[in-house]
């Protein structure tokens, strides 16, 4: 019988390979070992669950009694306004949760004006990462071997999470940007769309392509 009360260990449950199941009750006592190793590494997995869910209520509760200032929300702002998403910022120990933040907001207008111009300085970085993005093509290939031969082919899964990040961030500027990026990201949208469907080697050369004009545009620019 297992103490409820007991703490279990990770060796409380490890199998002794070793162990040996002697006399005519031999299988029933080694099924009853295996049991009671399983019934352990169960309520060991519930006792560290409920250890992290104590632990996440006291780490929340102490980062909703800090307390509000204006250079704790300035240093908030200033990370949006680079950038950084409110969310991730307020993984940190040190920063007050998102709910406690969106309290903020509602009780301090100061805290809101800032915040809304730190939103709009993010959509002028999201705006240039989305052009840095779709022109970075350095990590759209890869080398395989065909027939003991190397060949540099498009990457289909690099290239299906660079447009991914890049509509993302086309979905928010549409929300906060409308007049700005409601047509151009339509049009943009359109013309990635357009290489669904295309085979390795369409893939390559359309590429190829947009690298050559890319590099003759630069070059008549320089």
């Amino acid at each position: 019988m297992i103490d409820p009360a007991r703490e279990i260990r990770p060796e409380d449950f490890a199998v002794d390979p070793d162990r040996v199941f002697m006399g005519s009750n031999g299988e029933e006592k080694r099924k009853a070992y295996f049991r009671e190793r399983n019934e352990l590494k169960r309520r060991y997995e519930e006792q560290e669950e409920s250890k992290a869910n104590a632990r996440l209520k006291r780490e929340q509760a102490a980062k909703n009694a800090i307390p509000y200032s204006e250079e704790l929300v300035t240093e908030i702002c200033g990370r949006i306004s680079a950038g950084e998403l409110l969310i991730n910022v307020c993984q940190e120990s040190n920063m007050p949760t998102v709910k406690r933040c969106n309290e903020w907001l509602k009780m301090h207008s100061d805290f809101k004006a800032l915040y809304d111009e730190s939103i709009q300085d993010r959509l002028l970085i999201l705006e240039e990462q989305s052009l840095q993005i779709s022109d970075d093509i350095k990590n759209d290939f890869k080398t395989i071997v065909k027939n003991g031969k190397e060949r540099r082919v498009v990457d289909p899964e690099v290239i299906a999470r660079a447009k991914l990040r890049v509509e993302s961030r086309f979905k928010y500027l549409r929300a906060y940007k409308p007049e700005r990026w409601a047509e151009q990201s339509t049009l943009i949208t359109k013309s990635v769309d357009e290489c669904e469907g295309l085979s390795i080697e369409e893939l390559d050369a359309r590429i190829a392509d947009l690298d050559a004009k890319n590099r003759h545009v630069r070059s008549a620019a320089g």
